[in-house]
């Protein structure tokens, strides 16, 4: 086995990430980034496997870390009396909405590859997959407390899936506007007051 240089592998993301950037998933040139990164595309398919491999190296653990973090949140708070859950669903999802701007902040360059250049990945619809974890303990924070929003049918587990996806789509605009951190927390922190107002609507009777 051909001994690998040290410091490629980095190289090679870092090349990798710029030509994400610039042309995005379909367009980056493999032959682009090796060259850029002082290397052979050989190396890149010895340590990547493909394009693919590549892009993944960059996002998945990001993507993964977010996951776990967002449903690793939602599993303690589910965990909760149905009376505490009750009087602080709004309260408790205010530090956990801020911390998930910092997450956004302290890999920013990555949720900007996996909105704008994910086309064609596996990971084109990573918000999708937070809504549908961010669905399934919806349902279950309604049923727990035992309100009636879905039995009286003013909400359906569609219904909470459109609410979810409006909601997390608009949190991630922070990063395809290129906000700041200081304006992204006052732009998430006034489309949590948005949406409190509707949910109130839905889970008041």
């Amino acid at each position: 086995m051909a001994r690998q240089i040290e410091g490629v592998y980095e190289k090679v993301l870092e090349s990798a990430r710029l030509e994400f950037l610039e042309k995005g998933f379909k367009d980056a040139s493999l032959r682009t980034i090796a060259q850029n990164a002082g290397t052979s595309t050989g190396s890149i398919y010895t340590r990547f496997t493909d394009k693919n491999g590549l892009f993944e190296a960059l996002v998945g653990p990001v993507v993964d870390g977010l996951k776990e973090w967002f449903r690793t949140e939602q599993e303690i708070f589910a965990q909760l009396p149905a009376d505490q859950k009750k009087g602080d669903v709004f309260e408790y999802t205010n530090d956990k909405i801020k911390n998930l701007v910092d997450y956004i902040y302290d890999h920013f360059d990555e949720f900007k590859l996996l909105l704008s250049c994910a086309e064609g990945t596996a990971f084109a619809d990573f918000i999708h997959d937070m809504v549908e974890i961010d669905v399934a303990y919806t349902v279950k924070y309604i049923e727990s407390t035992g309100n009636d929003a879905l039995v009286s049918g003013r909400a359906t587990p569609e219904f909470l899936h459109i609410l979810s996806s409006a909601f997390y789509s608009g949190v991630f605009e922070v990063v395809a506007h290129d906000m700041t951190k200081a304006a992204a927390y006052n732009h998430v922190s006034r489309l949590r007051r948005f949406f409190r107002g509707g949910w109130a609507t839905i889970l008041s009777p």
